[in-house]
């Protein structure tokens, strides 16, 4: 079948709601999975995408049963859409079905997300001929593309990558734009975007730098020193590591007073020409590791690994803290939280013994709370039903047998509510504050990997200073750390130990790409995993395999 153009004006978006737009009005999608079916098809224009990889993007762990068939029918009603001109009964041109997917054949310019790559790479041949004032405006025309956050509205593993890879290379692009700005002595004009972004993206210390040069060429010499001392502060608080070297020698030389920018400046110098696909590149010359961080094991040396020796490689004693080390820092017993679930229940007569269940279903985000709540609060009003039926005068000292029973039910729910709740709080699920933890240790893990795999990113086997939020590294930690993650047998984790040597993993949807777990296990650990890449030399981190022979 040949290629065919799309309708008149037809364009897609992705930098923000997924829309189709023709001739500038936008078009109605249909339901919510049918726009989302559309948002995996445009991730993957011009390339053919098998059902079960739509079915997997789209439901998640909670796939229907006719998965094939429900997709036909949302391709059906796209095509409704996309392609009104089109007799039903014939073969779609725009959106059709091939041996090995079903495929999205858009026009190279029709995706916002495809347009702004191209206007990277367009303002980087500018730079390269010297017209910075033209990059300025290209980056600037291609960040107006954005109107909220990429693929709003949709969740799942596979949109939540897309989301922070666009959402990366719109940081860069911004650090690009202030760059050539800054070079050009517009100073003024980038300071406000700048105060801006440095809100938007704190982990970006290139963003801070550029906002404490463009406060020093305005001659605010001390709120460009401010500056820097908030974001030392951010980091030491946050991470407890003291900012990168490019903030250090921006500082250094507002203390000398030297000026910025007196000879040409390349903005794209230490990074490819897409920026818009890759992070922002490690220092040339990372920092020292910490002196309380250890250095990395390969993790299962008991199992040969492609490329080692014939024989089983010897056992290594496992890693000890430096001497010096402080014992790290104790979680503390929520006791206040455990009084109150276990003293509730009684206080309250057994009326409120599903109170507590509900709050921690909102709390730690686990609807199967909400599930014993709602069946303590049902066995409560049995109880008070039979209690109630008391057919003995009023003025009778004795109780009856319905009376009996409903309150001895009444005293039993109390205490058995009373030891669930005060167990439940005594093992802490999923907090709000491990959540954050993790999204910010990812953003710099993305940023900086090197300092993430010195710091132990992803290592709960490593004693260390550093709370991620429980994440797990699938390139670094050992085995007997990955089988401790709920639906992961020791098989499967020593299945994942060797993928990672015959090929880094680059997002953890690959353990379903290649077979490792299922959607629903996925669904349940992905919040907690994380891919920092190996180090490509002996002097960014210790990945090389110790026992191969030089």
């Amino acid at each position: 079948m040949a290629d065919a153009a799309p309708g008149p004006g037809l364009t897609f978006e992705l930098l923000g709601e997924v829309r189709a737009i023709r001739d500038g009005a936008p078009l109605e999608l249909g339901p919510a999975k049918q726009r989302a079916v559309l948002a995996v098809l445009l991730l993957n224009a011009a390339r053919p995408v098998p059902v079960h990889h739509i079915v997997d993007a789209v439901w998640n762990d909670e796939p229907p049963e006719n998965g094939a068939n429900v997709v036909q029918k949302y391709v059906a009603g796209l095509r409704r859409v996309l392609e009104p001109d089109r007799s039903p009964r014939t073969p779609g041109e725009l959106l059709a079905l091939t041996g090995a997917g079903y495929v999205l054949r858009a026009e190279p310019d029709a995706v916002d997300a495809d347009r702004f790559e191209t206007a990277l790479a367009q303002a980087s041949v500018q730079r390269k001929s010297g017209n910075l004032a033209d990059a300025a405006d290209t980056l600037r025309k291609a960040l107006a593309l954005w109107h909220g956050p990429a693929l709003a509205g949709l969740t799942g593993p596979v949109f939540d990558a897309a989301r922070t890879r666009l959402t990366e290379a719109r940081a860069t692009a911004w650090e690009k734009w202030a760059e050539a700005e800054l070079a050009r002595g517009n100073h003024t004009g980038v300071m406000p975007d700048l105060v801006r972004l440095v809100e938007e993206f704190p982990l970006r210390e290139g963003l801070r730098a550029q906002l404490m040069i463009a406060l020093h060429q305005g001659g605010r010499q001390a709120e460009a020193l401010a500056a820097f001392r908030d974001a030392r502060a951010y980091f030491l608080e946050e991470f407890g590591v003291e900012p990168g070297e490019r903030m250090q020698e921006t500082h250094r030389r507002i203390l000398r007073g030297e000026a910025f920018y007196a000879e040409a400046v390349d903005p794209w110098a230490d990074s490819d020409d897409l920026a818009a696909v890759t992070p922002p590149p490690a220092p040339a010359s990372p920092a020292p590791p910490p002196t309380y961080v250890q250095h990395y094991v390969p993790p299962d040396q008991t199992f040969p690994a492609p490329g080692w020796g014939a024989g089983p490689p010897p056992q290594l004693p496992p890693p000890q803290p430096p001497p010096s080390l402080p014992p790290p820092p104790r979680k503390r017993f929520p006791a206040g939280e455990v009084i109150f679930a276990s003293l509730l229940p009684i206080i309250v007569c057994s009326f409120g013994c599903w109170i507590y269940f509900t709050y921690a279903g909102f709390h730690r985000r686990e609807p199967r709370q909400f599930a014993v709540a709602g069946g303590y609060a049902f066995l409560f009003l049995v109880a008070f039903i039979v209690a109630a039926i008391d057919p003995t005068p009023v003025e009778s000292n004795d109780l009856s047998t319905a009376e009996s029973i409903g309150f001895g039910m009444l005293f039993l729910l109390a205490a058995v509510s009373a030891i669930h709740g005060g167990i439940l709080a005594a093992h802490p699920g999923d907090t709000p504050r491990a959540r954050t933890l993790r999204e910010q240790s990812r953003q710099f893990a993305a940023f900086d990997p090197v300092r993430a795999r010195l710091l132990g990113v992803g290592r709960p086997d490593l004693v260390r200073l550093f709370d991620d939020g429980g994440l797990v590294d699938l390139n670094h930690a050992p085995g007997h750390e990955l089988a401790r993650l709920p639906g992961i047998s020791p098989e499967a984790a020593h299945r994942i130990v060797i993928g990672r040597f015959e090929r880094p993993y680059s997002h953890p949807e690959e353990l379903i790409m290649r077979g490792l777990v299922s959607p629903r296990t996925m669904h349940r650990i992905g919040s907690r995993l994380i891919c920092i890449a190996p180090a490509r030399s002996p002097e960014q981190a210790p990945w090389t395999n110790p026992y191969q022979p030089h």
